[in-house]
């Protein structure tokens, strides 16, 4: 590791309690978070954590309750409670279903609600929206928005399926075409290729689709679809992504069938049980490893109850390949068919070189995880690359140019090139104020590289990771960090 991040990292174990005392307080929901360097003490034996419930499986169990035959009240036990997740329960709402929450974890969404409509959101191309239709809005989620357009077509439910400002700008032809080779008539009401769109027919004839992108939400929002129609189909798609809503019917006992790049559907009945388990989230565990990690100082963290499943653990792998100790224990398989268990980290990034991804199944496994990756990339001394990831100019930001300039900031020498990034490490990084762009995962990826820096950060905005993980910060002081979330400081 560059010898000048090694100083400032012992500077900051020397002066980790100075004004300790201001960190013992509740943090509030605040515009920004602010990260003092260095661990408020070294952890003597093993360490536990916990973190929140997986947010992609959390909006397939919820919307297990429109799939035909769902059970009067499905319960969804420790579902993510991020904005994300949350920004689909209006709409689930709209479309007549109520959901309880006990306020730990579990949702139980009933059926034979009264309808409550959601505000039609503003937009400058249209002055007459489509009327006898529920209006349904997501936010910003792109994962609520596109499986609920899947839904909807395979149920024949009439409806608007739309989004803030910012998701009306993300592309939703991967969800639309392949839907229309089914039969469904979706109708895009402003700007082609984006949102709000009209689902006006149902898909009604089986066939063969081919997806242009790796998406897991364009695969899951077909599957979904055809499952609900009772339609078989075939399903292709040119790189293997999370498979969430394949395990999720398979385990419902849909008749699916899998080769290579190819899924098949029998059209056959399926049963939708009353009670759905959200295993912990990897892409949420990520960020307390990470930060093990990176001080290096501790014996040996555990995150118990993590989502296992193959199609998600790229981040660990990756490091694992490049000689971090991360491994896995306590295997089991859920009811909704996710394999999890105990992810443990042990020791440092001592030994490390650089990291590398230049497969496009490995990118997707690790896809919500590349501004993480980049910062750690920035702790080790070589030239380390993540390719393949051209779908990240398509997020809640251009991630690729949002993660160099949020890496850059520290000090590290990031890159954008044509299909991801690369960080060429050895550069001294210093503590300071660094930008979020309004990105949760941005945010979360600065604020975990600031702890091991001598100094404070300010992540400007940085309060946005309530859109996945609302206790990020909790879980960060946890294993040690010293983090507020305040717009004051």
């Amino acid at each position: 590791m560059p010898e000048a991040w090694k100083d400032g990292q012992e500077a900051a174990r020397e002066t980790a309690c100075d004004g300790a005392r201001e960190f013992d307080r509740p943090a509030t929901e605040a515009a920004h978070l602010v990260v003092y360097g260095g661990r408020t003490s070294c952890p003597r034996g093993p360490l536990a954590v916990e973190v929140p419930g997986d947010k992609s499986v959390s909006h397939r169990a919820l919307l297990a309750a429109l799939l035909p035959g769902a059970p009067a009240a499905l319960t969804v036990r420790n579902a993510n409670s991020g904005g994300a997740v949350r920004a689909l329960l209006p709409a689930l709402h709209a479309l007549g279903l109520r959901v309880d929450d006990d306020g730990g974890g579990t949702l139980v969404v009933r059926r034979g609600a009264v309808p409550v409509p959601q505000t039609v959101r503003e937009h400058p191309g249209i002055t007459t929206w489509p009327s006898g239709v529920p209006y349904l809005e997501t936010g910003g989620s792109s994962a609520a928005a596109r499986l609920l357009i899947g839904l909807l077509a395979g149920t024949g439910t009439r409806a608007v399926v739309d989004g803030d400002e910012v998701l009306r700008h993300r592309p939703m032809e991967w969800i639309v075409e392949p839907l229309a080779e089914l039969g469904a008539a979706i109708d895009h009401l402003g700007e082609p290729g984006r949102l709000p769109v009209l689902v006006r027919k149902p898909v009604c004839r089986p066939g063969t689709v081919e997806l242009s992108v790796g998406s897991a939400q364009a695969r899951s929002a077909v599957l979904l679809a055809v499952a609900a129609a009772g339609l078989p189909a075939t399903v292709r798609h040119p790189v293997r992504s999370r498979d969430h809503t394949e395990r999720m019917l398979a385990a419902f006992g849909a008749g699916l069938g899998e080769h290579e790049r190819t899924i098949t559907w029998d059209g056959g009945p399926y049963t939708v049980p009353s009670v759905i388990d959200v295993p912990a989230d990897p892409s949420l565990a990520a960020y307390p490893v990470a930060a093990h990690l990176m001080w290096g100082d501790g014996e040996e963290l555990r995150i118990p109850g993590v989502c296992l499943n193959p199609t998600r653990l790229g981040f660990f792998e990756v490091l694992r390949r490049a000689g971090a100790g991360i491994s896995y224990e306590d295997e089991r398989r859920t009811s909704g068919g996710e394999p999890t268990g105990t992810v443990v980290a042990r020791g440092g990034l001592d030994g490390l070189e650089s990291l590398r991804v230049d497969d496009p199944a490995v990118l997707h496994a690790l896809i919500d995880e590349v501004p993480l990756l980049a910062a750690v990339a920035a702790l080790l001394p070589g030239t380390s690359r993540i390719g393949c990831a051209e779908e990240l100019r398509f997020k809640e930001t251009d991630r690729l140019t949002t993660t160099a300039r949020m890496v850059g900031a520290f000090g590290a020498r990031a890159e954008v090139v044509a299909d991801g990034l690369t960080v060429r490490g050895g550069a001294a990084l210093r503590a300071g104020t660094v930008p979020s762009f309004e990105d949760h995962r941005i945010a979360m990826a600065a604020a975990t590289l600031a702890m091991c820096l001598l100094g404070r950060t300010t992540v400007h905005g940085g309060a946005c990771h309530h859109t996945s993980f609302p206790d990020f910060a909790d879980v960060q002081r946890a294993v040690g960090a010293r983090i507020v979330e305040d717009s004051q400081r």
